[in-house]
């Protein structure tokens, strides 16, 4: 069997976006439908798996693989997990007790004010 391609790989292949590949390649013979069908009162959801081979034929040649660029918000969800992270250890590394509620207000309100102070000031 062929490799399956999520609908971001074939958009960055094709040059399209994620609604185009899904519309296009909903009802085509051998694409995989792991979502769910629309019933009363649940709207349907589209997870499409697509084989290498149906995308080559779709396109008329073999087809390479592109990493698709990551979204902004998964860009953004990037950086705010690793300042999570980084703020958790410097609190565990310097808290007595790293659970103390004033503890992470003083933080949260000292994060907040230095999101005013231009960046030349805080280096």
């Amino acid at each position: 069997m062929s490799e399956l391609l999520n609908v971001a790989e074939v958009a960055a292949v094709l040059k399209v976006s994620p609604d185009t590949v899904i519309r296009r390649f909903a009802k085509v013979k051998g694409v995989v439908n792991l979502g769910s069908e629309e019933t009363r009162g649940k709207r349907r959801y589209r997870l499409l798996r697509i084989p290498k081979h149906v995308v080559e034929k779709f396109v008329g040649h073999p087809i390479e693989l592109v990493n698709p660029e990551p979204t902004r918000r998964q860009m953004r969800s990037d950086w705010m997990t690793k300042a999570a992270h980084s703020l958790a250890k410097a609190m565990i590394e310097n808290a007595e007790s790293p659970t103390d509620r004033k503890l992470f207000k003083k933080i949260l309100t000292d994060a907040r004010t230095l999101t005013f102070v231009p960046e030349e000031r805080l280096g």
